[in-house]
């Protein structure tokens, strides 16, 4: 990929220099020819003027000096003729050539300029032509006398083609430093993307604690690299999941197993018909693997699920859970009742407080005895809510309430039928949900399940 940028880079380089360079090169071409002509055309007027002045008064020899001291000065050559009489040259010629003969009949009155080709004795030539002016201080006319300046075009293409390579040498240096800065560039853009891969590939080989550079490279690639670091925690997070799953399955499902496999090997070699209390012993263990198996699957599709917040009115919610329950409170003398401080929103999963009330009430039923009281009170406090579940229960020590959130926790002298989840599947929902779960002593020394949660804006 660096190859193909770097390539990229110093193409379009080329493109820009060819569509900069060419245009300047031929400008600078037509600029100068036109100035050499320029030249030439102020010289040819300025030579007219003073050689005018010595042919007019028949001073040929000073005309001539005139004429060599110019053309040795600026390597141009001078001639005047008059028809086909030579009467002044630079060069020392005293016959006119055909080509300058053929621009001497052409002037008349006015100046002529352009190009003389190559011949036989000299090359290509820049030329000047126009009549000598008649000036009426001179003893000879000077009517049909014409000045013709020339000038080697070698001259100019020497300096035109000097031009062009000054541009190739530029356009050259220009696709050098293309080439230094595309390298770096593309260097810049390509190394994160390797060591974005050399991680993922890494990743992908099992070493889960690689992670992406998110310090270097365009923020776009930093954001790709934040993304496969936040995968690569989740990843991390699940398997973790899966393997206490495992290990709390196996742990917790042995002990139920054992006592099954021991009931029905007793059955199997009885020498009687089992009776309905040893059919009873099974279905109870029965009963206890399958409430087992349903926590340690809520709990593994608790860990896995994405959490969506939305709002929800916590005092409506808790007042329908208390209502449900009712009836169940009058069946076991239990005075249940629900108090509302505020009207108060909260941000929670969809379908999670009505889950985490009844597993609350559940608990409070447990451990409250007939004629005991539970009271269910919703109120916002600074920034947040608190859903309060209190009970008249025998409660819990200090110690056993910072271990009642854990999986599988119950207590020793508890003679309640359970799986040890209730409540770690309460305190997993609400972590997911942004919030957290305390348990206290209650005034009557019972528990206050205590439910703090983020109130919606």
């Amino acid at each position: 990929m660096r190859n193909r940028l770097l390539l990229g880079f110093v193409l379009f380089a080329f493109v820009a220099m060819v569509l900069l360079v060419i245009p300047i090169g031929f400008t600078l071409d037509a600029h100068e020819n036109a100035s050499t002509l320029s030249a030439l055309k102020r010289d040819t007027s300025a030579l007219s003027s003073l050689l005018a002045n010595d042919i007019g008064h028949n001073r040929l020899t000073e005309a001539s000096k005139l004429a060599h001291s110019y053309a040795k000065t600026t390597k141009r050559q001078v001639v005047v003729v008059k028809g086909t009489l030579v009467l002044v040259s630079s060069s020392g010629t005293t016959h006119v050539e055909s080509a300058l003969a053929t621009i001497v009949q052409k002037v008349h009155t006015h100046q002529l300029s352009g190009s003389i080709p190559r011949t036989a004795a000299q090359g290509p030539r820049y030329f000047v032509a126009m009549p000598l002016p008649d000036d009426r201080s001179s003893i000879h006319s000077l009517e049909g006398d014409v000045i013709v300046v020339t000038y080697p075009e070698a001259v100019v293409s020497k300096i035109i083609h000097s031009n062009w390579r000054n541009l190739g040498l530029y356009g050259t240096l220009m696709l050098l430093l293309a080439w230094v800065f595309g390298y770096f560039i593309s260097n810049s853009l390509t190394q994160p993307l390797r060591r974005i891969s050399t991680a993922v590939d890494a990743i992908g080989k099992g070493q889960l604690e690689v992670r992406a550079p998110v310090s270097i490279g365009p923020p776009e690639l930093r954001r790709l690299a934040e993304t496969i670091n936040a995968t690569s925690s989740r990843l991390i997070d699940l398997l973790e999941v899966q393997r206490r799953f495992v290990q709390d399955a196996s742990h917790q499902l042995r002990t139920p197993l054992t006592a099954l496999q021991l009931h029905l090997e007793n059955l199997q070699y009885a020498g009687q018909r089992p009776t309905p209390k040893e059919f009873s012993l099974v279905l109870t263990e029965v009963g206890r693997l399958n409430r087992l198996v349903e926590s340690l699957l809520e709990l593994a599709r608790n860990e896995s699920r994405t959490p969506i917040l939305e709002s929800a009115d916590l005092g409506e919610i808790a007042t329908g859970r208390v209502s449900f329950w009712q009836p169940l409170a009058v069946e076991r003398g239990l005075n249940l009742t629900i108090v509302i401080s505020h009207e108060v929103h909260v941000l929670a999963i969809p379908g999670v407080l009505e889950q985490v009330i009844d597993n609350l009430l559940s608990n409070a039923f447990d451990a409250t005895p007939g004629g005991g009281r539970i009271l269910a009170t919703v109120a916002k406090v600074d920034s947040h809510a608190e859903l309060h579940v209190i009970d008249t229960g025998v409660g819990l020590k200090a110690a056993d309430r910072e271990l009642a959130l854990r999986r599988f926790w119950r207590r020793q002298e508890n003679d309640v039928e359970g799986s040890g989840l209730g409540l770690a599947i309460v305190d997993q929902l609400i972590r997911l949900s942004g919030g957290s779960i305390e348990l206290h002593e209650s005034p009557s020394g019972g528990i206050d399940a205590t439910v703090i949660l983020r109130v919606a804006p």
